[in-house]
């Protein structure tokens, strides 16, 4: 077979698959798609393709291959920073209900710090996973910013499943993801500066004090220089005011590919500068791009990075180390994100199956872990070890959260979750 061939084959699966499994097993309503997708990445890379067709493998991962997977995935998860950022919504930050701030807080400081302390824990157990040129502060902070990420896409996503969108509790997670996807990233792009830095300072790329420079300047150029200019622009090229035509969308486009490549250059990863672009946008832009974009890299472009992960993804079931990594990472998530999602809402008068299903709904990571765990990868962080105990995690979270939350929710009152509170802040 051509490199073409066998490129469009894997292309058929990976669109195509998912959504028949979904549909034959069952399972429709019960696992949101993107754990089913992962899944299939997975299913396509060494940890099972490449055992059952050895000598078939390494055709479909061949360098021509996954040249042509990994350019697509780039594009993919560039996309995907602007969608987050532009699923940044203002209007979060204006929340009157009570509930809402020490919930957020919450889902920030109790997951992350759990994770810090498994992080310590794996260093503790196994040391060798400390990989050169990384402290272990650093590797501690990026295991606690792991285990603390929502996707916010993928929550919205799983609420229209269970028809919960427009009610208090969809509003509400919704919110309290925002708020935990606008901190982690932040996060993010602080540990990459320091990781960044302090290989700059052993020799390797842009100078670590000339990089703790450029990113300040950076973030003032995009505030003041490129947002209030991008807007005009994009504004300019609406159509009826509300729909963004072919020309609004290439600007779009290339300040994001700017954006991404000056993080880039920086030593940074280049999903920070696509993710502030949509950030910094404005708010009455966010929709109209998100119309555009959304639908059609979720269902047409991320697949291919779920491949791209899968093939770089040796789960071994046999290793004492993964699995350990894995059902700790598994506890540290439940504990931190339902768990602590249900005491603070039980303490500010809430029920504890409200409480628990909102912490249930939470729990779905999907691809924006994935994508934080390529990065954390990538930039040389975590180890191969690390990263696919922590996939497996993301898959098995992601899975659970639509069966868990139904399973709450089924004590709960209907006037608790159904009905919009008129004072709930809506995220948008």
């Amino acid at each position: 077979m051509s490199v073409s061939s066998i490129f469009l084959l894997q292309a058929f699966v990976i669109i195509a698959v998912p959504v028949a499994l979904l549909r034959i097993s069952g399972l429709r309503g019960l696992m949101p798609l993107v754990a089913v997708q992962i899944l299939v990445g997975i299913a396509l890379g060494p940890s099972f393709f490449g055992k059952v067709a050895p000598g078939y493998f390494p055709m479909f991962a061949s360098p021509a291959v996954l040249s042509s997977l990994t350019g697509l995935a780039t594009i993919a998860v560039m996309i995907f920073g602007l969608i987050s950022g532009l699923h940044v919504d203002p209007a979060i930050f204006n929340g009157k209900e009570r509930i809402f701030w020490p919930i957020a807080i919450a889902n920030v400081a109790f997951p992350f710090t759990l994770g810090c302390g498994a992080g310590y824990w794996i260093l503790t157990a196994y040391p060798n996973e400390l990989l050169p040129g990384v402290t272990p502060a650093v590797f501690i902070a990026a295991m606690g910013i792991s285990l603390s990420m929502k996707a916010l896409p993928v929550l919205g996503a799983l609420l229209g499943e269970m028809n919960l969108l427009g009610s208090r509790i969809g509003q509400l997670a919704l919110g309290v993801a925002g708020v935990n996807d606008i901190t982690l990233w932040v996060f993010l792009g602080v540990l990459l500066t320091a990781a960044a830095a302090g290989h700059a300072g052993q020799g390797h790329g842009t100078s670590g004090a000339y990089l703790l420079l450029l990113v300040p300047v950076y973030l003032v150029l995009m505030v003041r220089v490129v947002r209030p200019t991008l807007a005009k622009m994009v504004t300019a090229r609406l159509r009826d005011g509300d729909e963004v035509t072919t020309r609004a969308a290439v600007v779009v486009g290339a300040a994001t590919i700017a954006s991404a490549l000056a993080t880039e250059l920086m030593g940074l990863h280049f999903i920070i500068g696509a993710f502030l672009i949509g950030a910094i946008m404005p708010a009455n832009l966010h929709k109209p791009i998100l119309d555009r974009l959304q639908v059609m890299t979720l269902a047409l472009l991320m697949p291919f990075f779920f491949a791209l992960t899968g093939m770089r993804t040796l789960i071994d079931l046999s290793s004492p180390a993964l699995m350990q990594i894995f059902a700790i990472a598994i506890g540290v998530g439940a504990v931190g994100i339902i768990g602590g999602t249900a005491v603070t809402a039980r303490l500010f008068g809430q029920t504890w199956p409200f409480g628990f299903g909102l912490g249930s709904l939470l729990q779905a990571k999907g691809l924006t872990e994935l994508i934080v765990l390529t990065v954390l990868l990538d930039a040389g962080i975590i180890s191969p070890r690390i990263f696919a105990a922590m996939i497996l995690m993301a898959l098995f979270s992601t899975a659970l959260a639509m069966p868990l939350a139904r399973l709450a929710l089924a004590r709960t009152s209907p006037t608790r979750t159904q009905v919009p509170d008129p004072i709930t802040p809506v995220p948008g």
